[in-house]
C-alpha cells in the first residue's frame, strides 16, 4: 500500500463521525475525496460548490507550497501557521469545521504526492497527519494571540488602589528591632521529569517515559521511527516546534528532517501548557 492511499484509507470515515463531502461535478474537487471511498458527486450533509472547491484550493495551494519552503528551508513555521490559519478560515466560511478541512487537505495532498514534506513532520510510520497538523498550529495560534490591554485602566485602577491603602493608613513610628541571622541549608535541586498526564495518547507516553536525565538536561535516544516532530508534539503539544529542539541539538544534526538511530540528543525543558 502507498504512502498516500495509507493516509486517506479512511480517515473520513473513522474519528468523530464528521460529515462526508459532496460537490458539484467540478472537476477541480481533489480526486483524492474519491480515495477515501466518497464520491464528489454523492448526496451528503455537507456541499461544496464549485466556488468553495476553487477557493479552498487555493488555500491548500499556499499550504503545500509552505510545507515545501519548511521542508527545503527556504522558510519556517511562521509562514505555514498562517496559510494553515487562512485554510481553517476558507473552510469555516464554506461551512466546515477543523477536522473537515484538514481531511479536504489531506485529499489535496493525495493529487499532488510529488510534494516534498518536513521529515520533522512524519509520524513513527513515516505518514503525514493534516489533522494533527492544523488543530495543533490552531491551538498555538490561539493560545499566542495578541491580548488588547487597556494600560491606561490599569495605571488608574492602581492609582486608585494606592491612593485607597494610603488613606486608610495611619503612620507609625519605626519600632526598632534586633534582628537574628540564621542559616539554612537548603538541598539540592531536583531536576523534574517530564509530566505525563494519564489521558496522554500511547505515542505521546512511549516517547515521553524514554526521557532521561543526563546532568541536568532532559536527553533521548532515537529510535527507529522517531522525528524531531514526534518529541515537540509530546514534550510541547506542537509539532511544529521540532525547532526548538533541532536548535538545541545543532552542533550534531545537520538537518531536521533526519536523525540517526542511536543519537542521544537534549530535549529543551517546557511542556505545553
Amino acid at each position: 500500500m502507498s504512502n498516500i492511499s495509507r493516509i486517506f484509507s479512511g480517515a473520513l470515515l473513522c474519528a468523530l463521525a464528521t460529515p462526508l463531502f459532496a460537490a458539484s461535478n467540478d472537476p477541480a474537487a481533489p480526486r483524492g475525496l474519491e480515495s477515501l471511498g466518497v464520491s464528489v458527486s454523492q448526496a451528503s450533509p455537507l456541499v461544496l460548490t464549485d466556488r468553495d472547491i476553487r477557493r479552498i484550493n487555493h488555500y491548500s495551494e499556499q499550504v503545500l507550497l509552505a510545507l515545501e519552503a519548511l521542508a527545503t528551508g527556504e522558510a519556517d513555521v511562521a509562514p505555514l501557521r498562517l496559510r494553515v490559519q487562512r485554510m481553517v478560515d476558507a473552510g469555516k466560511r464554506s461551512g466546515m469545521n477543523l477536522l473537515q478541512t484538514a481531511d479536504y487537505f489531506e485529499a489535496y495532498l493525495a493529487d499532488h504526492s510529488d510534494i516534498t514534506l518536513p521529515g520533522a513532520l512524519l509520524d513513527a510510520d513515516g505518514y503525514f497527519n493534516a489533522r494533527s497538523l492544523f488543530s495543533a498550529t490552531m491551538m498555538y495560534l490561539e493560545k499566542n494571540a495578541d491580548q488588547d490591554v487597556d494600560l491606561a485602566a490599569i495605571d488608574e485602577a492602581d492609582l486608585a488602589a494606592i491612593s485607597s491603602v494610603a488613606q486608610a493608613r495611619v503612620p507609625q513610628a519605626p519600632v526598632q528591632q534586633s534582628l537574628q541571622l540564621s542559616v539554612t541549608t537548603l538541598p539540592d535541586a531536583v531536576v523534574a521529569m517530564p509530566e505525563i498526564a494519564p489521558d496522554a495518547p500511547a505515542n505521546v507516553r512511549a516517547i515521553l517515559e524514554r526521557v532521561r536525565l543526563r546532568g541536568e538536561d532532559w536527553v533521548i535516544t532515537v529510535e527507529p521511527g522517531d522525528s524531531l516532530g514526534q518529541y515537540a508534539n509530546a514534550l510541547y503539544g506542537d509539532s511544529l516546534l521540532f525547532r526548538r529542539i533541532f536548535d538545541a541539538n545543532s552542533g550534531v544534526l545537520s538537518t531536521p528532517n533526519t536523525i540517526a538511530v542511536g543519537l542521544e540528543l537534549v530535549l529543551p525543558k517546557g511542556q505545553a501548557g
